[in-house]
């Protein structure tokens, strides 16, 4: 999730050593037609490396995942956010969720509302809103979209503190 928060891109290489550059954004698989794939490598490829690029994100940057107890048990939803701040204002925001889709979910719109905008609880809670709205749960799994909007806003908070409660 984190990964996708920050744009990183997989390289990876298939046994005649050639090379070919993913983005992690299009990495992983939706299941359509082939459910049983969960990535977009093909046949005989492996990962050599994941480039992060240069950002400044990393002093307002925060991984929130959410599960039912402490364990290492799969997040319920989880939530990488970084923030660039060009004094009390956002210059820009990434925000991406974890076990609210098939894959990494950037939260584009969300990213979107709050540049410009200073860090404050009600910018971070509009963005989560906003974010939200066009969120189409399945009966049991309709509570994530709350749980998604109150993890969006608390790892924005903890991103601001520097991951600081």
């Amino acid at each position: 999730v984190a990964l996708a928060a920050l744009d990183a891109v997989v390289k990876v290489k298939d046994a005649s050593g050639a090379e070919r550059s993913i983005a992690f954004a299009d990495f992983h698989r939706l299941p359509g037609d082939r459910p049983e794939l969960d990535n977009n490598l093909k046949p005989g490829e492996l990962i050599t490396t994941i480039e992060i690029p240069k950002n400044n994100f990393a002093g307002n940057s925060y991984y929130l995942k959410v599960r039912d107890r402490a364990s290492y048990a799969f997040a319920l939803v989880s939530v990488a956010a970084a923030l660039e701040m060009d004094g009390k204002k956002i210059k820009r925001a990434r925000i991406a969720m974890g076990g609210v889709a098939h894959k990494p979910w950037r939260a584009l719109e969300a990213e979107k509302m709050l540049v410009g905008r200073e860090a404050t609880e009600a910018n971070f809670r509009q963005a989560a809103e906003a974010e939200m709205k066009n969120a189409k749960p399945l009966e049991h799994n309709k509570f994530k979209v709350e749980l998604g909007k109150r993890a969006i806003v608390r790892a924005l908070q903890m991103a601001m503190n520097g991951g600081a409660v």
